[in-house]
Parts: C-alpha cells; structure tokens; sequence
C-alpha cells in the first residue's frame, strides 16, 4: 500500500530552525506543510536533489535551491519506497530502495570490474570509475580504512590528552553534529605538531595538528576548520581520493566490504591522505557545505572567512605547508564566501557563541608543539 502523506522537518536555509512538516507526494512534486505556521510550500520534483538517505534506516534528506539550499528531512526512510511506487517517472531522480542489495551482486561484478577497468580509464580515464564506485562504498569499509590510517598518522603517543582543550572541541562536534543528519559519527584526534594542516579520514575521524590551532583566534574559527573538514568526509572526497590512486586490490576491498581488507591497505591510504591535495570542485563544495553547517549550528558563518584569512597571512609570512599551499587560490574563496555570507544574512541574528570562548586563549596552547615547559617540540 502506498502512504501519501509523511511527517518530517524543514529548514528554510536562513536560519537554524528545524521545523515540523506535514509532506504530501503529489504527481508533480511534494506539498508541503509547516505544521506551526500553517505555510504551504510546494517542491516541484525536478528542483530537488537529494543528499541523503542511501543507506538502510537513514534519514532521507533533499534538497532545493543555490548554496544555502531549504532542506527536507524525513526520518522514514520507507519514503522513498512510496515516492518511486506513486510517481514512478519523476522518482527516477532518487535513490530507489529496491535496488540497495547490491553488495553480493557488486562482489561478483568485482572480477569484470577489473577487466574493465583497463578499457574505462583508458578510454573515459580512471575518475569515471572512481566516480561509478565511490557512492557503493560500504560505510564500515570507509571506517576500517580510516581506523587504520589514523593509527599510522596519528599514533597514541603523539595525542594530545589535555582535557580542556579536548572539551572544547567535543562541544564544538557536538553543536555541528546537532544540525546535520548524517550516517557519520565525526570524532577529531589533535597531534602534538608545528604543522598547520588537519587532515579528514575516511569514515568520520578527523586529524588536527596543534600548529593549527594556535593560529586560530577562536573556537568558532577551528569550528570552521572542522566543519570543512567533515564535509569532505561527507562527501567522500578521501574515499574517492585513496580509490583514485589505488591497485586494483583495493576495489575489489571496497566494492565488497571485506574490512579486513580495508585494514591491510591501510598504510597506503595513510601516504595517500597525508599528501593529498583535493582540487578546486571539491574544496569549493567542503568551503560552502561547511558553512552552511556553521549556520544550521547558530556559529557565524564569517568565522570561516576569518580562518581563511588568518591562512593567507601565515602563507604571506612563512613558507606554509600542504593545507594552504597545495589548496585553491585563498582570495577566490574568500570572494566567494562573502557573498554566500550576504546571502545568507536574516536581519540582526546574534550568533550563539561556544562556551569556550573567554578561555580559548589559554585553552588553544594546552598541547603546544613547541613549548618545552608543556611538551616537546615536534616537527
């Protein structure tokens, strides 16, 4: 039987206001309802996209409009189901539950995968592929992997363990997870080092290097730096990364899940992420993704202008390494931020500053690389 009608939450993309919802599928699109004002909205199907919900018992979410898009979530994900049953034609835009066995049938294509690998990349190149297999990725390979590869790049005695510092970056994660519905459960590991760089691990861990933190003026700045970070593992730019430069072992690993397999190709995907250099498209989809999620978490958005800033200057200053200089040309983004922020902007919004902020100053040098009376100093 088919359900009409479902329950769910809008956000306008103006504000961090998560809203109930009445939605209706209709031939031509979704109705929609706010339940507390009464306001009716109508999506047309060939407006939406959607970002989420390919995974079993995730939440659905779509999408409508520009860089700060209106947002849909509906927790139900038998939604789909009764979307592709009512309006069948317009549905082939989305995902289509019925099709989510895939693994078995993906280990038995792996072989003539590989045969055609050869023929694909030489004929449409090696990123079709990549872009064909990425989205089937099992999430628990991407944490194997990940797992491994922060063992590599971040071993435990290299930790930072203050645990101030280490509070004030969990109240950060948690106010930017609060706003986002995603299968990923982030967690950020901080290394005792001079390098200013953080680096976004498959699977939902994330590695920042303290020289990076002392830069910042704020916890709303590395707020920014997290949030850009985690939409690159969203977005499975790494995964798609670690798969682009990778034997052909690793796809077949990938494509069936085998995590044991995603371990033993650890140590490659750590040299793989500890050189990388994402390019233009998808550092300009973590810049304006990451902001949108500073704005769903009440944080400034501008404090990600802010950091940007604060990255031009120590290139100006020193010889930097990879996170800026391998990174796109810092005054475009900048330029391109300022008028997502302008669009963005609701009347006289006061921002919700984090609690962390009036100590951030002590807090930020807990686990300094190079204060001797604190730690050692490391390259």
């Amino acid at each position: 039987m088919i359900q009409i009608n479902w329950q769910g939450y809008y956000l306008d993309g103006r504000t961090a206001d998560k809203q109930a919802a009445q939605i209706q599928l209709l031939n031509e699109g979704l109705k929609i309802v706010i339940v507390k004002t009464g306001v009716v909205l109508f999506w047309p199907y060939q407006e939406i996209r959607q970002t989420q919900g390919f995974y079993k018992n995730e939440p659905v979410q779509l999408e409508r409009g520009g860089n700060i898009p209106e947002i849909l979530v509906i927790s139900n994900h038998e939604f789909l189901t009764s979307l592709h049953s009512f309006a069948p034609k317009p549905a082939r835009r989305f995902h289509n539950p019925a099709f989510r066995g895939l693994r078995l049938r993906l280990t038995l294509y792996a072989a003539v995968a590989i045969i055609a690998a050869g023929v694909i990349s030489y004929i449409w190149g090696l990123p079709l592929l990549v872009n064909v297999i990425t989205p089937h990725v099992p999430l628990k390979w991407e944490k194997g992997i990940g797992e491994s590869a922060l063992n590599l790049l971040a071993p435990a005695e290299k930790r930072c363990t203050d645990t101030k510092l280490l509070q004030a970056v969990d109240e950060i994660v948690a106010r930017l997870e609060k706003s986002d519905h995603s299968p990923y459960s982030f967690k950020v590991f901080i290394v005792k080092s001079s390098a200013f760089n953080a680096i976004a691990l498959p699977g939902g861990n994330i590695i920042v290097f303290s020289g990076l933190i002392e830069k910042t003026e704020s916890p709303e700045d590395l707020a920014a730096v997290l949030a850009h970070e985690m939409q690159h593992i969203k977005k499975r730019h790494a995964t798609r990364k670690i798969i682009e430069d990778s034997s052909t072992g690793i796809i077949i690993s990938a494509l069936s899940g085998d995590v044991t397999g995603s371990m033993v190709y650890g140590a490659s995907a750590a040299r793989t992420l500890a050189a990388l250099s994402y390019s233009r498209q998808y550092e300009e989809a973590a810049d304006e993704g990451g902001m949108e999620m500073l704005i769903a978490a009440d944080i400034n958005p501008e404090e990600m202008i802010h950091m940007f800033t604060i990255m031009k200057k120590e290139k100006q200053n020193f010889k930097m390494p990879q996170y800026i200089s391998t990174h796109p040309d810092l005054d475009d983004r900048i330029s391109r931020l300022k008028i997502i922020v302008s669009r963005a902007k609701t009347g006289r919004h006061v921002y919700k500053e984090l609690s962390s902020g009036s100590d951030w100053n002590q807090i930020k040098k807990a686990c300094a690389a190079c204060n001797p009376k604190i730690s050692p100093c490391v390259p």
